[in-house]
């Protein structure tokens, strides 16, 4: 991620930025309010304060209004509420306190006690919770959803205390379902095989690990797929073996790119220096070398030769670094699988044209910074005449999401 810098590149600055009618408080990550606050100047937990009755009032004039604005899928909404009525919520049967979520017609409404400076949504959706006043241990969101009756949305409730940092591991978490959603995926034993592995890497100049999985019961060559943020094999390795066992997808080698040590923090930007080109060429290109010469000479060795050329998938950034790797390489890489792509080319490469790189392309309604980038692949690669697929789900930047279309994206490329 780039770091926000206050005007003229003051670090201890704090702003404000608008993001479909709300007022949010930004400023350099890397700086803390203690650090703020002892400097004199003002702090985000300040500015968070000025900015909510401003912030409050315009959402409940949307929410007076019904609707949504025209173009949007989502938008915050808030009422007055009784404090005691959401206590209420919180003791009812299938509560799982300290967090309530239920719906109100169009508006999904997500509840948290706790004592708190700051809480945030961190699942599929990720506004930050607004303090019900009149209490000092309620927070809440109100959203109200174009088509919530067919989402299905992680819920994942971060808190930050005073001074604190974000928890690294974070307990309240829920999924979310609409009555008319895709249902949960049955229970399902793995009948493949997940494994941890180690390759140093001469492009990288360091060691960096691999999560593979394996299908059952192969004595012959199978197509593989490059997977960035690989430690997620062990949670998309699941639902790509159920979908092998149920014939939707052949069997396939699914390796995984794990990122390097720290790039997941939330003040590191080294993983989109190595996934998103443009950003960091250097790291980006060696990252590359890195996955389409060393990890697939890797495993041809050690697993035997992939039958044709190799897919690369990825979500976020990771579906940036696959569209990249594509354009890049398809000497390589003959189909892309990418999920929720923030970032894609301008145009299309003449060797990735010639080669007819396919793509299975995909997004949530409810993540348009993503959405509007992915559709805009898809126009460029039909505007090309290239083999793709676009699909939209009811929902936001969510590895839920991920999961269930990774399996669907390599059964069409794959097919």
């Amino acid at each position: 991620m780039r770091t926000r810098y206050g005007p003229g590149g003051d670090r201890l600055a704090v702003f404000s930025y608008e993001q479909a009618g709300e007022k949010i408080p930004s400023g350099d990550l890397s700086v803390t309010d203690a650090e703020r606050a002892a400097a004199g100047r003002e702090t985000l937990a300040e500015l968070f304060v000025a900015l909510l009755p401003g912030n409050r009032q315009r959402a409940a004039e949307r929410y007076d209004a019904g609707g949504l604005p025209d173009g949007e899928d989502m938008a915050r909404v808030w009422r007055p509420r009784d404090p005691a009525g959401l206590r209420a919520r919180l003791r009812a049967p299938l509560a799982e306190p300290p967090l309530a979520i239920w719906s109100d017609g169009d508006v999904l409404e997500v509840l948290w006690q706790g004592q708190a400076e700051e809480v945030q949504l961190r699942g599929g959706v990720q506004p930050r919770l607004w303090p019900v006043p009149g209490t000092d241990d309620l927070w809440e969101v109100s959203l109200r959803i174009r088509r919530l009756d067919q989402a299905v949305i992680s819920i994942v409730v971060a808190s930050r205390q005073a001074g604190g940092d974000w928890p690294r591991e974070i307990p309240d978490i829920r999924i979310w379902r609409g009555p008319r959603a895709p249902a949960a995926a049955p229970p399902h034993e793995l009948r493949g095989s997940v494994a941890e592995y180690t390759l140093t890497s001469a492009a990288l100049r360091s060691e960096r690990g691999l999560t593979v999985y394996r299908p059952p019961g192969t004595g012959r060559p199978v197509p593989g797929c490059l997977l960035a943020d690989g430690e997620a094999v062990r949670e998309f390795g699941r639902a790509l073996d159920a979908a092998i066992e149920a014939g939707a997808v052949p069997p396939v080698l699914l390796v995984g790119l794990h990122n390097a040590p720290g790039a997941l923090s939330i003040t590191s930007d080294l993983r989109a220096r190595e996934y998103v080109p443009g950003y960091n060429r250097r790291r980006f290109d060696a990252h590359l070398r890195f996955a389409a010469d060393e990890v697939t000479a890797w495993a041809a060795e050690r697993f035997g030769p992939v039958a044709g050329p190799w897919v690369t998938a990825g979500f976020s950034n990771g579906a940036a670094w696959a569209i990249a790797a594509a354009q890049r390489r398809p000497d390589r890489i003959g189909a892309v699988a990418a999920l929720s792509a923030g970032v894609v080319p301008q145009r299309i490469s003449g060797a990735a044209r010639s080669a007819g790189v396919r793509h299975y392309l995909a997004a949530g309604t409810l993540e348009p910074g993503f959405r509007r980038p992915t559709r805009q692949w898809a126009e460029r690669l039909d505007r090309a005449g290239l083999p793709y697929r676009h699909e939209e789900w009811t929902g936001g930047h969510d590895q839920v999401w991920w999961a269930r279309q990774l399996p669907v994206a390599l059964g069409w490329l794959l097919g």
